[in-house]
């Protein structure tokens, strides 16, 4: 029995000291490794001056430090953005805008960055950064708006309007500074809102309804030139039109002219028939329907033809001038 409880005993003992050791272990573990994630910035202080730095893109995993003697101080490597309060700015032109911007900004020098900022509390580098940046933000966006016109910003015209341009001006007055003094790379700066205090809106909007009346003036004058253009082009070309129709009518005439005198030289030899002639055809265009007419013979010398006939030569001497025959009775009903 006793030699059963000693066994137990040593047993219980080489346990606890197993336990002991891996718990000393696991101490001296947690006090010498460290992680590196992928998006950290790590440095290394020895005696409070920085030996090694870190990058989570290129030293992700576990490593070893000295307990007591270094110390592991870590950044976030993500980008940060903040919004800037709205504050009033004055253009070159002396109107007064309001403006909010934001800005997109990463750790890229975490030694610069480590120095600028100091010691603070993890976890609070991206409000220690902001605050820095904010300050430079600010003088930026006083001075390039001072620069620019209140055209630059409102404008009719959309082609005018240099928004982008002055979102890339405000971000070079700051990169190179940021990144030298803080170490920080600002990537983007954008205008969020853009507002007007309500005289100023006044005047832009009377300004604006003056270029909208100036635009509207050069389209009329631009219109009632074209109009008057296709007037003047339409004109000539009735006038071209118009002496081409009467050239051609004056040709038409003088052939006309010179048929009507070969035919004139015909009827000059007997005008009687040919008056007979073109009685018929009158009379055959007016009894084309099936209407019934009352005419009057006195007035229409083809209607007495029915009566008494037409007055023709009755011989090779008789003269065309000679008064026409009486026909027979009967015969011309």
């Amino acid at each position: 029995m006793r030699k059963m409880a000693n066994s137990r005993g040593r047993k219980g003992t080489i346990a606890t000291v197993l336990m002991v050791v891996v718990v000393v272990g696991l101490l001296l573990a947690w006090m010498v490794l460290f992680k590196v994630d992928f998006t950290e910035h790590v440095l290394e202080r020895t005696f409070g001056k920085t030996t090694t730095v870190l990058e989570g893109r290129v030293d992700a995993g576990l490593h070893v430090s000295v307990p007591l003697v270094q110390q592991i101080v870590k950044f976030e490597g993500r980008t940060f953005v903040f919004d800037d309060a709205m504050n009033e700015l004055s253009t070159n032109d002396k109107q007064i805008v309001t403006l909010t911007t934001f800005c997109l900004w990463r750790i890229k020098d975490p030694v610069t960055f480590d120095k600028a900022v100091g010691r603070i509390p993890p976890g609070t580098e991206g409000k220690a950064g902001q605050e820095r940046i904010r300050i430079k933000l600010r003088s930026a966006k006083s001075s390039v708006i001072g620069q620019r016109k209140m055209e630059d910003l409102v404008n009719t015209d959309p082609a005018k309007m240099q928004i982008a341009q002055i979102e890339k001006d405000i971000l070079d007055a700051i990169a190179a500074e940021s990144l030298r003094d803080y170490g920080v790379e600002v990537t983007m700066v954008g205008i969020k809102s853009f507002g007007l205090p309500e005289k100023v809106s006044e005047k832009v909007i009377a300004t604006m309804k003056e270029e909208r009346q100036e635009e509207v003036k050069r389209y009329e004058s631009a219109g009632q030139a074209q109009a008057l253009a296709i007037r003047e082009r339409a004109k000539e070309s009735a006038e071209q039109i118009l002496a081409f129709a009467n050239r051609k009518a004056g040709e038409i005439r003088a052939q006309g002219d010179r048929a009507a005198a070969e035919w004139y030289s015909k009827f000059e030899k007997n005008w009687q028939l040919a008056a007979f002639l073109r009685s018929l055809e009158s009379l055959k265009k007016e009894l084309q329907g099936r209407s019934v007419f009352l005419l009057d013979g006195s007035s229409i010398p083809a209607v007495k033809y029915f009566r008494q006939g037409p007055s023709l030569p009755t011989g090779a001497g008789d003269s065309p001038d000679a008064p026409p025959a009486k026909a027979p009775e009967g015969k011309g009903k």
